[in-house]
């Protein structure tokens, strides 16, 4: 399955797909009432060896001076504008270790300037009735692919300090490294900066216990017009329907639930809309600059069981899960349906799920009525 991962495309489908760092490409929603409408989002993936984390996610022993500061915010800049300016095609690799073990995926990544980046995943499967949708997007900002954006190094500066440490080697090329530090002075990530392009070939992510949550890396990478012969073509049309602020207003005036930020300092920085049979479906993008969460909603409700979710609690919440990582979540919640697909470390996620919408328990005398009910038919055969 080849999946564009930026301008001019995305995929949206009509099924849920099952695609989280391990198996396979996407995922969504499946909404049986008022029709099944959902739509699918790649989140590319890769394997790599975890090794002495609590180690390297300490903060090393530098002051966080203004020289080094500075160096490391230009260097990210660069970082930003080679993801935009250079042709390049890759072999990328990403590990992730959560509460259900390790998970890894691969993906082939090809950039060309002006059209875009496509991803091919490896072990990418679908439910069956899938029926991809359109979609349009503009920017490589988010879902797995290792890439930093001017919109997400916007946000890194709000909520980290990014600081030059030293030099280092990735993929077997000379890099720069650069790490983000949270407010408290842990580390929150490490960047591998290929020194002759810029453009990021390794990345660590760690929690605030200083364990190494996610590792992305290219072990192949190729710069210029020469590796893109094989580049795949798009297959799924565009998507028409960014939002903009007013947009938005407009949706919430509607009764429709767009929050403007996340818990954990997770800004709204992209809206899409989509039209399918059963109605409109919506995108909303969030990132702090390293985290970044997709929410979809659409309106309806979920069937109880979905083939391949199961059901669990998070944060005393009941939700289905397409993962035993909890990266992919979806409930029904006061007529809307939620799909949550998580690049967040387990506490983000869960204090998001927490803050959401969702339908209350059954109350006590909803329940006795109910047994009632039920005690009324056994009585009467005929009911």
């Amino acid at each position: 399955m080849n999946l564009p991962l930026s301008s001019p495309w995305r995929i949206a489908s009509v099924a849920v797909v099952l695609g989280l760092l391990g198996s396979c490409a996407a995922v969504l929603a499946l909404a049986d009432s008022p029709g099944s409408a959902t739509v699918m989002r790649r989140t590319g993936a890769v394997a790599a060896r975890r090794a002495g984390h609590s180690l390297r996610s300490r903060r090393p022993a530098l002051a966080a001076d203004a020289a080094r500061a500075r160096e490391g915010l230009a260097l990210m800049s660069e970082a930003a504008a080679a993801g935009q300016a250079d042709s390049y095609r890759g072999l990328q690799i990403v590990a992730w270790w959560g509460q259900g073990g390790a998970s890894a995926s691969v993906v082939q990544v090809w950039h060309r300037p002006g059209s875009g980046t496509m991803a091919q995943v490896s072990g990418s499967t679908a439910l069956p009735g899938a029926v991809r949708q359109s979609a349009a997007w503009q920017n490589q900002d988010r879902d797995g692919i290792l890439a930093v954006s001017r919109r997400l190094l916007a946000l890194m500066q709000v909520n980290y300090q990014i600081v030059y440490v030293s030099q280092g080697t990735a993929d077997n090329r000379p890099a720069e490294v650069v790490e983000l530090w949270r407010p408290d002075g842990s580390v929150a990530a490490r960047f591998w900066l290929d020194t002759a392009s810029r453009l990021p070939l390794r990345r660590e992510i760690f929690d605030t216990h200083g364990a190494m949550i996610s590792e992305d890396a290219y072990i192949d990478l190729e710069l210029g017009q020469a590796g893109l012969g094989g580049m795949p073509t798009a297959d799924a049309l565009p998507w028409t329907g960014q939002l903009s602020s007013a947009g938005l207003a407009a949706m919430r005036a509607r009764g429709w639930p767009l929050p403007a930020a996340l818990a954990g300092n997770l800004t709204l920085f992209d809206a899409r809309a989509t039209s399918t049979r059963s109605g409109q479906v919506i995108d909303l993008s969030y990132s702090d600059g390293l985290s970044e969460v997709s929410l979809f909603l659409q309106r309806g409700q979920l069937p109880r069981d979905l083939p391949g979710w199961q059901r669990l609690s998070v944060h005393g919440q009941t939700v289905l899960s397409s993962d035993p990582d909890e990266r992919c979540l979806a409930w029904s919640a006061r007529g809307f349906v939620y799909t949550m697909i998580a690049d967040a470390p387990p506490v983000t996620v869960h204090r998001i799920v927490a803050v959401l919408p969702h339908d209350g328990q059954l109350g006590f005398w909803a329940r006795i009525g109910r047994g009632l009910r039920r005690l009324a038919s056994w009585i009467n055969p005929f009911s």
